[in-house]
């Protein structure tokens, strides 16, 4: 425990530790336990069984007493320590890595897959830690959290480095951050990319939530030992220009202003994909991709900034940008021969959500439908916020439930409507919706995911666009405890096949 601040030590300092764990039931003899605070399950209460489990020491928050045989740690920030311990135990694996976070409430997931090719056709080989999975060399893991414990992080930067993996792409979640699960990483590039209204059931506010978003800028970026360190911003986002005067590190600003070091000069969309004149530092780069809408634009400039800071040539990224076809539940397009663009988005905030409908709503000759809903047991306040912006930009609304969880469905989606109603939207039923006039919105409900989706690929016509949000890439949905399997890229096309039996929806 030496050079760790904020801990005392109660035994042999010399004991040996073969593994670490903070799940009791992971403990192998010659372990080290971190009885972590929890919101459902308490560390503290776990104590005896990991010392039956045969962990030679146990690490409590300070305060808890302790007792019993064997070596006890307590810790003032009982995280930060187990960060710390983790980093120390696999070797400082980050060191090895050129480190590169990105953090923000909508582009992460986007970022880091666009940052993977172009690093791939650079001749390097990355890995990347996120939302969608864990991938390196030859192995790809199911996330249980878009940033993974301290001690699985760094267990997982190790294989990295063990495998040939070259550059580290993390998505930094506010959780992570304000659970120290990067507190040992040593960046070399920390990336912005915008601020919207999330997970206030945990921060309280978007103020606190910005708070956490900027320890990363702040604090670990700074810690780095690694000589060169840079933060990429958008300047585009209020934040992002706090974060610019905040930062006490190097700051590259992205953005449409005139302002930003790196600047989007056009972005010219259709239904094909996206090309982009971007003002660098080395000239004008113009680029295609093959993802959709402008709002893919903003994450592939923060790509080719960091590319260029890298020192990546202008060939290998443009090749990068160019081979990425689809970003699993980003503005996924799913295929079909009726000439109607469907298209399945991770949108479930309501920054995200106007963006995603803003952008696709002039790739649509058509009328735009939108099928969303909003999880349960989460902020609330977003509900009618969400309904607004479907409202706004959407021709036809269909609301259903998403992952309703412990909550009413029908209880969600009233509290949705609240915003669609105040956008003086008004009610269809189901089976009359098909039926609605062009230049007329209408919104509907309907509670079961299934049959909401099925009835918007029936209504669809020539030129239309249908928008699936706020499930994305997720595979199951989550019914009271019960996780169901769902997907809703998988629910479109089994609409698509169906196509011919209107009568099951429409009556």
């Amino acid at each position: 425990m030496e050079g760790l601040h904020g801990v005392r030590l109660k035994g042999d300092p010399s004991t040996e530790i073969s593994e670490l764990a903070y799940d009791s039931r992971n403990v192998t003899p010659g372990g080290l336990f971190f009885a972590l605070p929890g919101e459902h399950v308490d560390g503290r209460e776990f104590v005896g069984e990991a010392l039956e489990r045969g962990a030679h020491a146990v690490a409590v928050p300070e305060g808890v007493p302790i007792a019993g045989q064997g070596v006890f740690v307590q810790a003032t920030d009982i995280r930060r320590t187990m960060a710390q311990v983790a980093g120390r135990f696999f070797g400082d694996p980050s060191r090895e890595l050129v480190m590169i976070g990105v953090t923000g409430t909508n582009g992460k997931t986007s970022f880091t897959y666009l940052m993977e090719s172009i690093l791939r056709q650079a001749g390097f080989n990355p890995g990347v830690v996120g939302t969608i999975s864990y991938r390196y060399g030859e192995k790809t893991h199911r996330p249980a959290n878009t940033t993974p414990e301290s001690v699985d992080l760094q267990r997982i930067l190790k294989e990295m480095v063990q495998s040939g993996v070259t550059h580290a792409l993390l998505e930094v979640s506010s959780h992570g951050l304000d659970y120290r699960r990067v507190e040992a990483c040593h960046f070399s590039c920390a990336v912005f990319t915008m601020l919207g209204r999330d997970h206030l059931d945990h921060h309280g506010s978007v103020e606190a939530y910005f708070d956490s978003k900027s320890v990363l800028f702040t604090e670990i970026l700074p810690r780095s030992t690694v000589e060169s360190r840079v933060a990429v911003v958008n300047l585009d986002d209020p934040y992002g220009q706090r974060l610019l005067r905040m930062s006490p590190v190097p700051v590259i600003s992205v953005g449409w202003g005139a302002g930003a070091d790196y600047r989007l000069e056009s972005a010219t969309c259709d239904r094909e994909g996206t090309s982009l004149k971007i003002r660098t530092a080395q000239g004008t780069l113009q680029l295609h991709s093959r993802l959709l809408a402008e709002v893919n634009a903003m994450n592939i400039l923060m790509a080719v900034a960091v590319s260029d800071w890298l020192g990546l040539e202008a060939e290998a990224i443009a090749r990068g940008v160019e081979a990425v076809e689809r970003i699993p539940g980003r503005l996924e397009r799913i295929a079909n021969d009726r000439d109607f663009l469907a298209l399945v988005d991770y949108a479930h905030t309501p920054d995200a959500l106007d963006l995603v409908l803003s952008s696709v709503r002039d790739l649509t000759p058509g009328r735009l439908i939108t099928v969303f809903g909003c999880g349960g047991d989460r902020d609330r306040g977003k509900r009618p916020l969400m309904g607004k912006a479907a409202a706004h930009w959407s021709d036809l609304i269909l609301v259903t439930s998403d992952n309703p969880r412990s909550e009413s469905a029908e209880g969600i989606i009233e509290e949705i409507l609240q915003g669609v109603r105040k956008e003086g939207v008004s009610f269809t039923e189901p089976t009359e919706i098909s039926q609605t006039r062009s230049g007329t919105k209408a919104f509907t409900r309907v509670v079961d995911r299934r049959e909401a989706i099925q009835l918007a690929v029936q209504i669809a016509e020539v030129g239309d666009t249908v928008v699936i949000a706020g499930k994305g890439h997720e595979d199951v949905q989550i019914l009271g405890q019960q996780k169901v399997p769902f997907r809703d890229d998988q629910e479109v096309v089994r609409a698509l096949r169906g196509i011919g039996s209107r009568e099951s929806v429409l009556g």
